[in-house]
Protein backbone atom coordinates (compact mmCIF):
# COMPACT_ATOMS: atom_id res chain seq x y z
CA UNK A 1 0.00 0.00 0.00
CA UNK A 2 1.42 3.36 -0.96
CA UNK A 3 2.13 5.79 1.82
CA UNK A 4 0.75 8.55 -0.40
CA UNK A 5 -2.74 7.03 -0.74
CA UNK A 6 -5.34 9.64 0.20
CA UNK A 7 -8.23 8.77 2.51
CA UNK A 8 -11.85 9.47 1.60
CA UNK A 9 -11.97 12.41 4.03
CA UNK A 10 -8.76 13.90 2.69
CA UNK A 11 -6.31 12.66 5.34
CA UNK A 12 -2.95 11.28 4.35
CA UNK A 13 -2.76 7.49 3.95
CA UNK A 14 -0.71 5.11 6.05
CA UNK A 15 -2.40 5.88 9.40
CA UNK A 16 -1.31 3.23 11.95
CA UNK A 17 -4.32 1.31 13.26
CA UNK A 18 -5.20 -1.58 15.54
CA UNK A 19 -7.91 -4.11 14.81
CA UNK A 20 -10.17 -5.54 17.52
CA UNK A 21 -11.69 -8.97 16.84
CA UNK A 22 -14.23 -10.71 19.06
CA UNK A 23 -15.99 -14.01 18.52
CA UNK A 24 -18.33 -15.77 20.92
CA UNK A 25 -20.13 -18.88 19.63
CA UNK A 26 -22.76 -17.25 17.46
CA UNK A 27 -22.10 -17.86 13.76
CA UNK A 28 -19.32 -18.66 11.32
CA UNK A 29 -19.60 -15.22 9.70
CA UNK A 30 -18.20 -13.83 12.95
CA UNK A 31 -15.12 -16.07 12.89
CA UNK A 32 -11.82 -14.23 13.50
CA UNK A 33 -10.66 -14.96 9.94
CA UNK A 34 -13.80 -13.46 8.38
CA UNK A 35 -13.60 -10.39 10.60
CA UNK A 36 -9.92 -9.85 9.79
CA UNK A 37 -10.61 -10.20 6.06
CA UNK A 38 -13.32 -7.50 6.12
CA UNK A 39 -11.18 -5.24 8.29
CA UNK A 40 -8.18 -5.73 5.96
CA UNK A 41 -10.25 -4.72 2.94
CA UNK A 42 -11.53 -1.65 4.78
CA UNK A 43 -7.98 -0.72 5.82
CA UNK A 44 -6.65 -1.11 2.28
CA UNK A 45 -9.43 1.07 0.84
CA UNK A 46 -9.11 3.75 3.52
CA UNK A 47 -5.34 3.74 3.79
CA UNK A 48 -4.89 2.34 7.29
CA UNK A 49 -1.89 0.24 8.22
CA UNK A 50 -2.77 -2.45 10.79
CA UNK A 51 0.09 -2.72 13.27
CA UNK A 52 -1.67 -4.32 16.27
CA UNK A 53 -4.31 -7.02 16.73
CA UNK A 54 -6.42 -7.49 19.86
CA UNK A 55 -8.52 -10.67 19.79
CA UNK A 56 -11.06 -12.08 22.24
CA UNK A 57 -12.03 -15.58 21.12
CA UNK A 58 -14.97 -17.39 22.69
CA UNK A 59 -15.85 -14.28 24.72
CA UNK A 60 -19.30 -12.87 25.34
CA UNK A 61 -19.85 -9.21 24.53
CA UNK A 62 -22.17 -8.62 27.48
CA UNK A 63 -19.51 -7.42 29.90
CA UNK A 64 -15.96 -6.11 29.95
CA UNK A 65 -14.76 -8.41 32.74
CA UNK A 66 -14.36 -11.49 30.54
CA UNK A 67 -12.61 -9.73 27.64
CA UNK A 68 -8.90 -9.40 28.39
CA UNK A 69 -8.00 -8.19 24.89
CA UNK A 70 -10.45 -5.27 25.00
CA UNK A 71 -9.25 -4.35 28.50
CA UNK A 72 -5.66 -4.35 27.24
CA UNK A 73 -6.67 -2.25 24.24
CA UNK A 74 -8.32 0.37 26.47
CA UNK A 75 -5.34 0.33 28.84
CA UNK A 76 -2.88 0.92 25.98
CA UNK A 77 -4.96 3.81 24.64
CA UNK A 78 -5.52 5.53 27.99
CA UNK A 79 -1.93 5.19 29.20
CA UNK A 80 -0.48 6.52 25.95
CA UNK A 81 1.34 3.26 25.20
CA UNK A 82 -0.58 2.77 21.95
CA UNK A 83 1.36 3.46 18.75
CA UNK A 84 -1.80 3.51 16.62
CA UNK A 85 -4.20 6.35 15.88
CA UNK A 86 -7.34 4.35 15.00
CA UNK A 87 -9.21 1.21 16.01
CA UNK A 88 -10.92 -0.91 13.37
CA UNK A 89 -13.88 -3.10 14.40
CA UNK A 90 -16.14 -5.19 12.18
CA UNK A 91 -19.42 -3.71 13.45
CA UNK A 92 -21.12 -2.24 16.50
CA UNK A 93 -21.97 -5.66 17.97
CA UNK A 94 -18.30 -6.74 17.92
CA UNK A 95 -17.43 -3.76 20.11
CA UNK A 96 -19.92 -5.15 22.58
CA UNK A 97 -23.50 -6.19 23.28
CA UNK A 98 -23.55 -4.33 26.59
CA UNK A 99 -26.97 -4.35 28.21
CA UNK A 100 -26.42 -0.73 29.15
CA UNK A 101 -25.81 0.96 25.79
CA UNK A 102 -24.11 3.89 27.50
CA UNK A 103 -21.29 1.52 28.49
CA UNK A 104 -20.27 0.97 24.86
CA UNK A 105 -20.50 4.70 24.18
CA UNK A 106 -18.39 5.40 27.28
CA UNK A 107 -15.53 3.19 26.12
CA UNK A 108 -15.65 4.73 22.65
CA UNK A 109 -15.64 8.23 24.13
CA UNK A 110 -12.57 7.44 26.24
CA UNK A 111 -10.68 6.31 23.13
CA UNK A 112 -11.75 9.37 21.15
CA UNK A 113 -10.67 11.71 23.95
CA UNK A 114 -7.26 10.01 23.92
CA UNK A 115 -6.93 10.81 20.21
CA UNK A 116 -7.83 7.35 18.86
CA UNK A 117 -10.95 7.09 16.67
CA UNK A 118 -13.01 3.93 16.21
CA UNK A 119 -14.15 2.84 12.74
CA UNK A 120 -16.87 0.20 12.18
CA UNK A 121 -15.84 -1.49 8.94
CA UNK A 122 -19.11 -3.11 7.81
CA UNK A 123 -21.63 -0.54 9.03
CA UNK A 124 -23.52 1.64 6.50
CA UNK A 125 -22.60 4.89 8.27
CA UNK A 126 -19.49 6.95 8.89
CA UNK A 127 -18.54 7.18 12.55
CA UNK A 128 -17.83 10.89 12.22
CA UNK A 129 -19.76 12.12 15.27
CA UNK A 130 -22.59 13.57 13.21
CA UNK A 131 -26.24 13.49 14.25
CA UNK A 132 -27.21 10.77 11.76
CA UNK A 133 -24.32 8.44 12.65
CA UNK A 134 -24.97 8.95 16.37
CA UNK A 135 -28.64 8.02 16.01
CA UNK A 136 -27.93 4.95 13.87
CA UNK A 137 -25.09 3.84 16.14
CA UNK A 138 -27.31 4.11 19.23
CA UNK A 139 -30.04 2.09 17.49
CA UNK A 140 -27.46 -0.56 16.55
CA UNK A 141 -26.32 -0.79 20.17
CA UNK A 142 -29.91 -1.16 21.39
CA UNK A 143 -30.52 -3.86 18.76
CA UNK A 144 -27.33 -5.70 19.78
CA UNK A 145 -28.34 -5.64 23.45
CA UNK A 146 -31.88 -6.76 22.63
CA UNK A 147 -30.54 -9.58 20.46
CA UNK A 148 -28.60 -10.90 23.47
CA UNK A 149 -31.67 -10.68 25.69
CA UNK A 150 -33.87 -12.51 23.20
CA UNK A 151 -31.19 -15.11 22.55
CA UNK A 152 -30.76 -15.80 26.25
CA UNK A 153 -34.50 -16.31 26.68
CA UNK A 154 -34.65 -18.71 23.73
CA UNK A 155 -31.62 -20.68 24.92
CA UNK A 156 -32.98 -20.90 28.46
CA UNK A 157 -36.37 -22.08 27.22
CA UNK A 158 -34.76 -24.70 24.99
CA UNK A 159 -32.51 -25.96 27.78
CA UNK A 160 -35.43 -26.36 30.15
CA UNK A 161 -37.41 -28.18 27.48
CA UNK A 162 -34.52 -30.57 26.78
CA UNK A 163 -33.95 -31.11 30.51
CA UNK A 164 -37.65 -31.97 30.86
CA UNK A 165 -37.15 -34.67 28.21
CA UNK A 166 -34.41 -36.23 30.33
CA UNK A 167 -31.28 -34.89 28.64
CA UNK A 168 -28.36 -33.40 30.55
CA UNK A 169 -27.55 -29.75 29.80
CA UNK A 170 -23.81 -29.16 29.97
CA UNK A 171 -21.33 -29.71 32.76
CA UNK A 172 -19.45 -32.78 33.92
CA UNK A 173 -21.06 -35.86 35.41
CA UNK A 174 -21.40 -36.13 39.19
CA UNK A 175 -19.31 -38.75 40.99
CA UNK A 176 -20.43 -42.35 40.35
CA UNK A 177 -22.18 -41.36 37.10
CA UNK A 178 -21.04 -41.06 33.50
CA UNK A 179 -22.24 -39.09 30.47
CA UNK A 180 -23.51 -41.16 27.58
CA UNK A 181 -24.49 -40.06 24.08
CA UNK A 182 -27.97 -40.75 22.72
CA UNK A 183 -28.65 -40.29 19.00
CA UNK A 184 -31.77 -38.70 17.54
CA UNK A 185 -33.53 -42.11 17.47
CA UNK A 186 -32.91 -42.75 21.18
CA UNK A 187 -30.15 -45.30 20.67
CA UNK A 188 -27.40 -45.33 23.29
CA UNK A 189 -23.92 -44.68 21.94
CA UNK A 190 -20.48 -44.34 23.52
CA UNK A 191 -19.54 -42.89 26.90
CA UNK A 192 -17.91 -39.46 27.08
CA UNK A 193 -14.68 -39.00 29.01
CA UNK A 194 -14.16 -35.89 31.18
CA UNK A 195 -13.69 -32.86 28.94
CA UNK A 196 -15.06 -34.55 25.79
CA UNK A 197 -18.03 -33.20 23.87
CA UNK A 198 -20.55 -34.78 21.54
CA UNK A 199 -19.68 -34.70 17.83
CA UNK A 200 -23.12 -34.25 16.25
CA UNK A 201 -25.65 -31.53 16.91
CA UNK A 202 -28.64 -33.91 16.97
CA UNK A 203 -27.04 -36.11 19.63
CA UNK A 204 -28.13 -35.75 23.25
CA UNK A 205 -26.48 -36.65 26.55
CA UNK A 206 -27.89 -38.64 29.46
CA UNK A 207 -26.41 -39.77 32.75
CA UNK A 208 -25.84 -43.45 33.52
CA UNK A 209 -24.32 -45.29 36.45
CA UNK A 210 -20.57 -45.26 36.80
CA UNK A 211 -18.22 -48.01 38.03
CA UNK A 212 -19.39 -50.28 40.85
CA UNK A 213 -16.56 -49.07 43.11
CA UNK A 214 -17.79 -45.47 42.87
CA UNK A 215 -21.41 -46.52 43.44
CA UNK A 216 -20.31 -48.38 46.57
CA UNK A 217 -18.42 -45.33 47.83
CA UNK A 218 -21.50 -43.13 47.45
CA UNK A 219 -23.61 -45.58 49.46
CA UNK A 220 -20.89 -45.75 52.10
CA UNK A 221 -20.89 -41.96 52.47
CA UNK A 222 -24.67 -41.82 52.88
CA UNK A 223 -24.70 -44.68 55.39
CA UNK A 224 -21.86 -43.33 57.51
CA UNK A 225 -23.40 -39.88 57.63
CA UNK A 226 -27.11 -40.69 57.98
CA UNK A 227 -26.98 -43.99 59.91
CA UNK A 228 -23.68 -43.98 61.81
CA UNK A 229 -23.72 -40.24 62.55
CA UNK A 230 -20.12 -39.54 61.46
CA UNK A 231 -19.11 -35.97 60.70
CA UNK A 232 -18.28 -35.02 57.14
CA UNK A 233 -14.69 -34.19 58.11
CA UNK A 234 -14.29 -37.66 59.62
CA UNK A 235 -15.73 -39.34 56.52
CA UNK A 236 -13.39 -37.33 54.29
CA UNK A 237 -10.37 -38.38 56.35
CA UNK A 238 -11.40 -42.05 56.18
CA UNK A 239 -11.80 -41.93 52.39
CA UNK A 240 -8.51 -40.12 51.86
CA UNK A 241 -6.69 -42.52 54.19
CA UNK A 242 -7.97 -45.40 52.06
CA UNK A 243 -6.63 -43.70 48.92
CA UNK A 244 -10.08 -43.11 47.45
CA UNK A 245 -10.10 -39.80 45.61
CA UNK A 246 -12.60 -37.79 43.61
CA UNK A 247 -12.97 -38.24 39.87
CA UNK A 248 -10.60 -35.31 39.40
CA UNK A 249 -7.95 -37.01 41.54
CA UNK A 250 -8.32 -34.50 44.35
CA UNK A 251 -8.82 -35.61 47.97
CA UNK A 252 -12.27 -35.53 49.49
CA UNK A 253 -13.30 -32.48 51.51
CA UNK A 254 -16.36 -31.90 53.72
CA UNK A 255 -17.85 -29.42 51.25
CA UNK A 256 -17.63 -31.87 48.34
CA UNK A 257 -19.29 -34.57 50.44
CA UNK A 258 -21.99 -32.09 51.46
CA UNK A 259 -22.77 -31.43 47.80
CA UNK A 260 -22.91 -35.18 47.21
CA UNK A 261 -25.45 -35.65 50.00
CA UNK A 262 -27.64 -32.92 48.51
CA UNK A 263 -27.48 -34.12 44.90
CA UNK A 264 -30.76 -35.74 43.91
CA UNK A 265 -29.08 -37.61 41.07
CA UNK A 266 -28.22 -40.31 43.61
CA UNK A 267 -31.92 -41.14 43.91
CA UNK A 268 -32.04 -41.10 40.10
CA UNK A 269 -33.54 -37.63 39.78
CA UNK A 270 -31.98 -35.03 37.48
CA UNK A 271 -32.58 -31.43 38.59
CA UNK A 272 -32.06 -28.44 36.30
CA UNK A 273 -32.74 -24.72 36.52
CA UNK A 274 -31.88 -23.91 40.12
CA UNK A 275 -30.50 -20.56 39.00
CA UNK A 276 -31.08 -18.03 36.25
CA UNK A 277 -27.75 -16.86 34.89
CA UNK A 278 -28.67 -15.83 31.35
CA UNK A 279 -27.39 -12.26 31.60
CA UNK A 280 -25.32 -10.81 34.39
CA UNK A 281 -25.17 -12.12 37.95
CA UNK A 282 -26.74 -15.57 38.59
CA UNK A 283 -29.97 -15.40 40.54
CA UNK A 284 -31.70 -18.26 42.41
CA UNK A 285 -34.86 -19.51 40.73
CA UNK A 286 -38.12 -20.37 42.42
CA UNK A 287 -38.10 -24.07 43.29
CA UNK A 288 -41.48 -24.46 41.60
CA UNK A 289 -39.76 -23.66 38.29
CA UNK A 290 -37.02 -26.27 38.70
CA UNK A 291 -37.06 -29.14 36.22
CA UNK A 292 -37.01 -32.55 37.92
CA UNK A 293 -37.07 -35.80 35.99
CA UNK A 294 -36.13 -39.41 36.69
CA UNK A 295 -33.02 -40.11 34.59
CA UNK A 296 -31.41 -43.29 35.99
CA UNK A 297 -31.90 -46.04 38.57
CA UNK A 298 -31.37 -44.80 42.15
CA UNK A 299 -27.96 -45.39 43.71
CA UNK A 300 -29.27 -44.93 47.28
CA UNK A 301 -32.78 -45.44 48.60
CA UNK A 302 -35.15 -42.52 49.04
CA UNK A 303 -35.33 -43.20 52.80
CA UNK A 304 -31.54 -43.03 53.16
CA UNK A 305 -31.34 -39.86 51.08
CA UNK A 306 -34.07 -38.22 53.20
CA UNK A 307 -32.33 -39.23 56.43
CA UNK A 308 -29.15 -37.56 55.23
CA UNK A 309 -31.11 -34.47 54.18
CA UNK A 310 -32.76 -34.24 57.59
CA UNK A 311 -29.41 -34.38 59.37
CA UNK A 312 -27.94 -31.80 57.02
CA UNK A 313 -30.86 -29.47 57.70
CA UNK A 314 -30.41 -29.82 61.46
CA UNK A 315 -26.67 -29.12 61.37
CA UNK A 316 -26.44 -26.53 58.60
CA UNK A 317 -26.18 -22.95 59.77
CA UNK A 318 -28.66 -20.70 58.05
CA UNK A 319 -27.13 -17.79 56.17
CA UNK A 320 -29.12 -14.59 56.62
CA UNK A 321 -29.03 -11.99 53.88
CA UNK A 322 -28.55 -8.33 54.81
CA UNK A 323 -32.23 -7.68 54.14
CA UNK A 324 -33.29 -10.64 56.32
CA UNK A 325 -31.11 -9.45 59.19
CA UNK A 326 -32.57 -5.99 58.96
CA UNK A 327 -36.15 -7.27 58.85
CA UNK A 328 -35.76 -9.45 61.96
CA UNK A 329 -34.14 -6.57 63.87
CA UNK A 330 -36.97 -4.24 62.84
CA UNK A 331 -39.50 -6.82 64.03
CA UNK A 332 -37.69 -7.29 67.35
CA UNK A 333 -37.49 -3.53 67.90
CA UNK A 334 -41.18 -3.09 67.06
CA UNK A 335 -42.21 -5.84 69.49
CA UNK A 336 -40.06 -4.71 72.44
CA UNK A 337 -39.30 -1.04 71.90
CA UNK A 338 -35.56 -1.55 72.40
CA UNK A 339 -32.71 -3.86 71.39
CA UNK A 340 -30.02 -5.51 73.49
CA UNK A 341 -27.64 -8.47 73.58
CA UNK A 342 -29.90 -10.56 75.82
CA UNK A 343 -32.97 -9.72 73.74
CA UNK A 344 -31.27 -10.92 70.55
CA UNK A 345 -29.86 -13.99 72.30
CA UNK A 346 -33.26 -15.09 73.65
CA UNK A 347 -35.22 -14.37 70.46
CA UNK A 348 -36.25 -17.46 68.49
CA UNK A 349 -36.23 -15.88 65.02
CA UNK A 350 -33.00 -13.85 65.14
CA UNK A 351 -29.46 -15.17 64.64
CA UNK A 352 -26.95 -15.21 67.46
CA UNK A 353 -25.36 -11.89 68.48
CA UNK A 354 -22.04 -13.16 67.11
CA UNK A 355 -23.58 -13.26 63.62
CA UNK A 356 -24.61 -9.62 63.86
CA UNK A 357 -21.15 -8.67 65.14
CA UNK A 358 -19.44 -10.45 62.22
CA UNK A 359 -21.77 -8.82 59.68
CA UNK A 360 -21.86 -5.26 61.06
CA UNK A 361 -18.69 -5.07 63.15
CA UNK A 362 -20.56 -4.56 66.45
CA UNK A 363 -24.02 -4.92 67.94
CA UNK A 364 -24.34 -1.17 68.22
CA UNK A 365 -23.71 -0.80 64.48
CA UNK A 366 -26.34 -3.49 63.80
CA UNK A 367 -28.86 -1.71 65.99
CA UNK A 368 -28.10 1.63 64.36
CA UNK A 369 -28.83 0.12 60.93
CA UNK A 370 -32.51 -0.08 61.93
CA UNK A 371 -32.60 3.31 63.65
CA UNK A 372 -31.95 2.25 67.26
CA UNK A 373 -28.99 3.76 69.10
CA UNK A 374 -28.16 1.39 71.95
CA UNK A 375 -27.33 3.36 75.12
CA UNK A 376 -23.65 2.76 75.90
CA UNK A 377 -22.56 1.09 79.09
CA UNK A 378 -20.48 4.06 80.19
CA UNK A 379 -16.95 3.63 81.46
CA UNK A 380 -16.75 7.01 83.28
CA UNK A 381 -18.85 8.69 85.92
CA UNK A 382 -20.94 11.82 85.55
CA UNK A 383 -17.89 14.06 86.10
CA UNK A 384 -16.01 12.32 83.29
CA UNK A 385 -13.57 10.66 85.66
CA UNK A 386 -12.54 7.01 85.49
CA UNK A 387 -14.83 4.77 87.50
CA UNK A 388 -13.01 3.44 90.55
CA UNK A 389 -13.40 0.05 92.20
CA UNK A 390 -15.24 1.74 95.09
CA UNK A 391 -17.77 3.20 92.63
CA UNK A 392 -18.42 -0.23 91.19
CA UNK A 393 -18.75 -1.90 94.59
CA UNK A 394 -21.08 0.86 95.84
CA UNK A 395 -23.34 0.19 92.86
CA UNK A 396 -23.51 -3.49 93.84
CA UNK A 397 -24.42 -2.56 97.41
CA UNK A 398 -27.13 -0.17 96.15
CA UNK A 399 -28.63 -2.77 93.84
CA UNK A 400 -28.66 -5.36 96.63
CA UNK A 401 -30.37 -2.91 99.02
CA UNK A 402 -33.02 -1.98 96.43
CA UNK A 403 -33.93 -5.53 95.40
CA UNK A 404 -33.03 -7.58 98.46
CA UNK A 405 -31.03 -9.84 96.17
CA UNK A 406 -28.60 -9.52 93.32
CA UNK A 407 -28.13 -11.40 90.06
CA UNK A 408 -26.33 -10.78 86.80
CA UNK A 409 -29.66 -10.06 85.08
CA UNK A 410 -30.56 -7.42 87.68
CA UNK A 411 -27.14 -5.76 87.30
CA UNK A 412 -27.39 -5.66 83.51
CA UNK A 413 -30.91 -4.24 83.68
CA UNK A 414 -29.93 -1.42 86.05
CA UNK A 415 -29.62 1.82 84.02
CA UNK A 416 -26.99 3.31 86.34
CA UNK A 417 -24.67 0.31 86.72
CA UNK A 418 -21.92 -1.07 84.52
CA UNK A 419 -22.40 -4.39 82.75
CA UNK A 420 -21.44 -7.66 84.40
CA UNK A 421 -18.79 -8.09 81.70
CA UNK A 422 -17.15 -4.89 82.97
CA UNK A 423 -17.20 -6.27 86.53
CA UNK A 424 -15.68 -9.56 85.40
CA UNK A 425 -12.85 -7.80 83.61
CA UNK A 426 -12.21 -5.51 86.59
CA UNK A 427 -12.45 -8.09 89.42
CA UNK A 428 -11.85 -11.41 87.67
CA UNK A 429 -15.39 -12.69 88.28
CA UNK A 430 -18.72 -11.67 89.79
CA UNK A 431 -18.20 -13.74 92.93
CA UNK A 432 -15.00 -11.81 93.64
CA UNK A 433 -16.91 -8.53 93.26
CA UNK A 434 -19.68 -9.73 95.59
CA UNK A 435 -17.16 -10.72 98.26
CA UNK A 436 -15.27 -7.42 97.99
CA UNK A 437 -18.58 -5.57 98.39
CA UNK A 438 -19.25 -7.64 101.58
CA UNK A 439 -22.51 -8.93 100.15
CA UNK A 440 -23.88 -12.12 101.75
CA UNK A 441 -23.61 -14.00 98.47
CA UNK A 442 -22.03 -17.45 98.50
CA UNK A 443 -21.70 -20.14 95.87
CA UNK A 444 -24.69 -22.46 95.83
CA UNK A 445 -22.64 -25.66 95.68
CA UNK A 446 -19.11 -26.98 95.88
CA UNK A 447 -18.63 -26.82 92.12
CA UNK A 448 -19.41 -23.09 92.02
CA UNK A 449 -17.20 -22.55 95.07
CA UNK A 450 -14.27 -24.27 93.36
CA UNK A 451 -14.86 -22.22 90.21
CA UNK A 452 -14.96 -19.00 92.23
CA UNK A 453 -11.67 -19.90 93.95
CA UNK A 454 -10.12 -20.62 90.59
CA UNK A 455 -11.30 -17.28 89.19
CA UNK A 456 -10.00 -15.39 92.20
CA UNK A 457 -6.60 -17.08 92.11
CA UNK A 458 -6.30 -16.50 88.38
CA UNK A 459 -7.19 -12.85 88.81
CA UNK A 460 -4.80 -12.31 91.70
CA UNK A 461 -1.95 -14.04 89.87
CA UNK A 462 -2.75 -12.66 86.43
CA UNK A 463 0.25 -11.82 84.31
CA UNK A 464 0.72 -8.28 83.02
CA UNK A 465 -0.49 -7.64 79.51
CA UNK A 466 1.96 -8.96 76.96
CA UNK A 467 3.52 -6.43 74.65
CA UNK A 468 2.69 -7.42 71.08
CA UNK A 469 5.67 -8.94 69.29
CA UNK A 470 5.81 -8.10 65.59
CA UNK A 471 9.55 -8.39 64.81
CA UNK A 472 12.63 -10.26 65.98
CA UNK A 473 14.99 -8.73 68.51
CA UNK A 474 17.33 -7.62 65.71
CA UNK A 475 14.44 -5.84 63.97
CA UNK A 476 14.14 -8.37 61.17
CA UNK A 477 10.73 -9.58 59.95
CA UNK A 478 9.32 -12.72 61.57
CA UNK A 479 9.01 -15.45 58.94
CA UNK A 480 6.18 -17.95 58.61
CA UNK A 481 8.60 -20.76 59.44
CA UNK A 482 9.45 -18.99 62.69
CA UNK A 483 5.77 -18.69 63.57
CA UNK A 484 5.24 -22.40 63.00
CA UNK A 485 8.38 -23.10 65.06
CA UNK A 486 6.91 -21.09 67.96
CA UNK A 487 3.75 -23.19 67.85
CA UNK A 488 5.70 -26.45 67.71
CA UNK A 489 7.75 -25.47 70.78
CA UNK A 490 4.62 -24.46 72.68
CA UNK A 491 2.87 -27.71 71.72
CA UNK A 492 5.89 -29.79 72.79
CA UNK A 493 6.02 -27.97 76.14
CA UNK A 494 2.33 -28.11 77.07
CA UNK A 495 0.89 -30.89 74.93
CA UNK A 496 -1.88 -28.66 73.55
CA UNK A 497 -2.50 -25.25 71.99
CA UNK A 498 -5.10 -22.59 72.74
CA UNK A 499 -5.68 -18.88 72.35
CA UNK A 500 -4.96 -18.20 76.00
CA UNK A 501 -1.78 -20.26 75.94
CA UNK A 502 -0.43 -18.45 72.87
CA UNK A 503 -1.29 -14.98 74.18
CA UNK A 504 0.28 -15.72 77.57
CA UNK A 505 3.51 -17.22 76.21
CA UNK A 506 6.44 -14.80 76.55
CA UNK A 507 8.52 -14.08 73.49
CA UNK A 508 5.71 -14.99 71.07
CA UNK A 509 3.37 -12.88 68.90
CA UNK A 510 -0.29 -12.66 69.76
CA UNK A 511 -2.96 -14.92 68.30
CA UNK A 512 -4.14 -12.11 66.05
CA UNK A 513 -0.65 -11.91 64.54
CA UNK A 514 -0.82 -15.66 63.74
CA UNK A 515 -4.29 -15.20 62.20
CA UNK A 516 -3.24 -12.29 60.01
CA UNK A 517 -0.06 -13.97 58.79
CA UNK A 518 -1.18 -17.60 58.38
CA UNK A 519 -4.85 -17.12 57.53
CA UNK A 520 -6.25 -18.42 60.83
CA UNK A 521 -5.21 -20.53 63.80
CA UNK A 522 -6.72 -23.71 62.42
CA UNK A 523 -4.62 -23.41 59.27
CA UNK A 524 -1.55 -22.90 61.44
CA UNK A 525 -2.49 -25.94 63.56
CA UNK A 526 -2.90 -28.03 60.41
CA UNK A 527 0.60 -27.15 59.19
CA UNK A 528 2.20 -28.44 62.39
CA UNK A 529 -0.01 -31.55 62.63
CA UNK A 530 -2.24 -30.40 65.49
CA UNK A 531 -6.07 -30.56 65.68
CA UNK A 532 -7.76 -28.84 62.74
CA UNK A 533 -11.47 -29.44 63.37
CA UNK A 534 -13.23 -26.84 65.51
CA UNK A 535 -15.23 -29.55 67.27
CA UNK A 536 -12.04 -31.46 68.11
CA UNK A 537 -10.44 -28.32 69.52
CA UNK A 538 -13.52 -27.61 71.65
CA UNK A 539 -13.69 -31.18 72.97
CA UNK A 540 -10.00 -31.10 73.86
CA UNK A 541 -10.48 -27.81 75.73
CA UNK A 542 -13.47 -29.24 77.64
CA UNK A 543 -11.45 -32.30 78.60
CA UNK A 544 -8.62 -30.08 79.92
CA UNK A 545 -11.11 -28.01 81.92
CA UNK A 546 -12.54 -31.13 83.54
CA UNK A 547 -9.05 -32.26 84.51
CA UNK A 548 -8.25 -28.85 85.97
CA UNK A 549 -11.53 -28.75 87.91
CA UNK A 550 -10.78 -32.17 89.37
CA UNK A 551 -7.26 -31.14 90.33
CA UNK A 552 -8.44 -27.85 91.82
CA UNK A 553 -11.24 -29.59 93.71
CA UNK A 554 -8.78 -32.08 95.21
CA UNK A 555 -6.43 -29.25 96.12
CA UNK A 556 -9.23 -27.21 97.73
CA UNK A 557 -10.47 -30.17 99.77
CA UNK A 558 -6.96 -30.99 101.00
CA UNK A 559 -6.35 -27.36 101.93
CA UNK A 560 -9.56 -27.17 103.97
CA UNK A 561 -9.11 -30.54 105.66
CA UNK A 562 -7.89 -30.37 109.27
CA UNK A 563 -4.30 -31.34 109.79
Amino acid sequence: MSKEMVLRDGDIAGVPAAQYVRMSTEHQRYSPENQKAVIAAFAAFRGFEIIETYQDSGRSGLTLSGRPALKQLLADVLTGAAKFKAILVLDVSRWGRFQDTDQAAHYEYMCREAGVDIHYCSEPFENDGGALSSIIKHMKRVMAAEYSRELSVRVSRAQRHQAGLGFKQGGEAPYATRRRIVDEKGKLKSLLKPGQRKAYRDDKIVLVRGPASEVKLVRTVFEKYALEGLRLSKIAKLLNAQGKMQSSGRPWRPDTLRRMLRNEIYIGRFVFGRRFCNLGKPMPADEKKWVRIQMLDPIVSLELFQAAADRLASTTVRKFSDEELRSVLVRLLRENGYLSWNLVLDCSYTPKPATLIRRYGSLRAAFRSVGYDHPPKFKRNAEGQRITNDDLLNDLRRIYAEHGRITMAIINADPHAQSTTFYQHRFGGMMNAFQLANLPIKPRNRREEVAADRQREAWENRAPAKKPMTRNEDGSRITNDQLLGFLKELLAEHGYLSIGLIDAAPGMPTCQFFRDRLGGLRKAYEKIGYLTSQSEIVRAAMARNKVREGQLYAYTVSRRSPV
